[in-house]
Parts: structure tokens; C-alpha cells; sequence
């Protein structure tokens, strides 16, 4: 019996899976983040094996029995990164074969189920990548809070800031997210916010940029209730996330093609105020493009790309 493992690791947990030579999935491993830009190197290593360690220990096996491994994180697409920490988890993992992946990459293996298509991944950041039939692997976004990360729940929680901001200063429109915004803040008027949002420590601005980015559930719920301001703001992120997928899909040259185009990431979870105008501006690129949810979680394609990589 041969054992494949994937890992799926971000900057909030770290998922591992064992599946067997059948196909059959044996173990599950979760621990948290593993985003070395973060958490630093030895921490991120620390969480990847503790995944790795409950995984095992659900499939009974020894993290030595598994055969090979593909093991996609965030923060390592820069060849430094990538070779330091793939220098640090061979020395951790007792593993013979190791292939370290972007958690895109990872993401796009199991949206699209290792074939052809495009990802669209949303959550506190964005990024779209794809591979097409020529194994051609384009991307576009990823570029984090201060360059990028348009249409992210990042992107939607500053637009709502800024929203309530302008709502008090009458430079724009009223919304009903002015007082659940403060709330989240905990102070009662908008000139209260620059001292919680700026005054901060070093070790604090993560959590602030963290705190920032979950007013994308605010801004949801008052899209959902008829608010004007934050169904342009989803409209908006809708636009943004579209122009990543079809920079990929033109960089690709798949225009013309028949492919999936998978959305994974916790703003999606607003279903079609998000979905509706994001299918309508990537069916114009490209109109045979199905937009759809991903066929297989990041960990699975993790695996999957393990089994093609080393097909033992």
C-alpha cells in the first residue's frame, strides 16, 4: 500500500490529508498558520508537522511509511522563500519525496481536478491562477494588502471603512454600516477610529489588517438588507476579481476554450451578490468558461499533485 500526503497551509491553519493507493482518504491533520512571512520559518515548519504528525496518526502509520508529498504554503513564490523552507521541511519530515507548491498552485489542483481551468482564491487576499492543456501555468494578483488584494475580503472591509468615513464627512452616500462598523472597532464615532486603525504597535497592525478584513461580513449583510453603498462595494470586488481570472485566461490564450473556472475563498461566500456580476464579466472573455465551485478542496489537490508529480 503506497500513501500519498498533501498540505494545504495559509496564513490561518494548516490542512493535511493521507490518501491511499485506492484512492481512499486515511487520515486528516489540522494545525495553525504556516505563512513563514508571518509566523517565521520555525513556527510555519512547526504547524506543517504537527499536521503532518495527526494525519499519520489517524491513517496508523509512521510520517516514514508515506511515499511522497506535495506541500503548498503562502509566502513562497519567491525562489528564496521557496528554497528555505523546502530546505527546513526536508530536515523536519521524514518523507524521501517532497515537492513544495504555492498554496495557489495547490488550490487550482483541486478546484479545477488537475486538468485544464482557472481558480479564483478570495479570502483575506486574492490571487487568480491557471494551467492550460500545454501545462502552461499563468497568474495574476497576490500581491497582499498595501499592492493588491483587490476584491478580497481585505479590499472589502477597507471600502467599507472608507464608506463610513465619507458617510460622516458628507462625501458620500449614507450606509447602514456606520454604526456596526464602529461596534467592531469599539468607539462610538468615526473620528474615533484613526487612533485604533493607525496608533498601533508593530505586533498589532496584523491583527488590525485581520480586524479590517472581517468587515467584509458587514458589508455583505447590509448588501443583503438593500444597501446601495455595500452592493457597489461587492460589485466592485466582483469587477476586480474578474480582471484577475481574465488576465489569466488571456495570458493563457483559452478565450476560445471549454474549461472550469472555480471560486474558492470565504467572500464567496455571498453567494450571488458576488457571483452573479463576476460570471457575467468572465463569460465575456471567455464565453465558454463555467463558473463553478471547486471539485476538490486545496489539501486533495495537493495530493493529487504529489501522484502526478512522482507517480510511484
Amino acid at each position: 500500500m503506497q500513501f500519498w500526503l498533501g498540505i494545504d497551509g495559509g496564513g490561518t491553519n494548516c490542512r493535511a490529508a493521507i490518501v491511499d493507493s485506492d484512492g481512499n482518504l486515511r487520515g486528516e491533520g489540522r494545525a495553525d498558520a504556516a505563512n513563514f512571512l508571518r509566523v517565521g520559518l520555525a513556527q510555519a515548519v512547526r504547524h506543517v508537522t504537527q499536521s503532518v504528525n495527526e494525519a499519520c496518526r489517524q491513517a496508523g502509520i509512521e510520517p516514514e511509511q508515506l511515499n511522497a508529498a506535495c506541500i503548498g504554503l503562502a509566502g513562497v513564490a519567491h525562489p528564496d522563500n521557496h528554497q528555505k523552507m523546502l530546505n527546513a521541511l526536508r530536515e523536519a519530515l521524514p518523507i524521501a519525496s517532497i515537492t513544495l507548491e504555492t498554496d495557489a498552485r495547490v488550490a487550482l489542483a483541486g478546484a479545477t481536478g488537475n486538468q485544464p481551468g482557472v481558480v479564483i482564491i478570495a479570502g483575506t487576499g486574492s490571487i487568480a491562477c491557471g494551467i492550460n492543456a500545454r501545462g502552461r501555468f499563468a497568474r495574476a494578483g497576490g500581491w497582499g494588502p498595501v499592492m493588491g488584494d483587490e476584491g478580497s475580503g481585505s479590499y472589502i472591509g477597507r471600502r467599507a471603512l472608507e464608506a463610513v468615513v465619507m458617510a460622516y464627512d458628507y462625501r458620500g452616500a449614507p450606509t447602514s454600516m456606520m454604526d456596526p462598523v464602529l461596534r467592531h472597532f469599539g468607539v462610538s464615532s468615526p473620528p474615533e477610529l484613526p487612533p485604533v486603525i493607525y496608533e498601533t504597535s508593530e505586533t498589532e497592525k496584523g491583527k488590525i489588517q485581520a480586524k479590517i478584513a472581517q468587515l467584509s461580513r458587514i458589508a455583505v449583510e447590509a448588501a443583503e438588507k438593500g444597501d446601495q453603498v455595500a452592493l457597489q462595494i461587492l460589485r466592485d470586488s466582483a469587477e476586480e476579481l474578474a480582471k484577475a481570472a481574465s488576465a489569466v485566461i488571456e495570458q493563457l490564450r483559452m478565450e476560445h476554450d471549454s474549461f472550469r473556472v472555480a471560486y474558492v475563498g470565504g467572500v464567496f461566500e455571498s453567494g450571488e451578490l458576488i457571483l452573479a456580476p463576476l460570471r457575467a464579466a468572465i463569460q465575456k472573455v471567455a464565453p465558454q468558461a463555467e463558473i463553478a465551485p471547486p471539485l476538490d478542496p486545496p489539501v486533495i489537490g495537493a495530493v493529487n499533485l504529489a501522484k502526478s508529480i512522482y507517480g510511484l
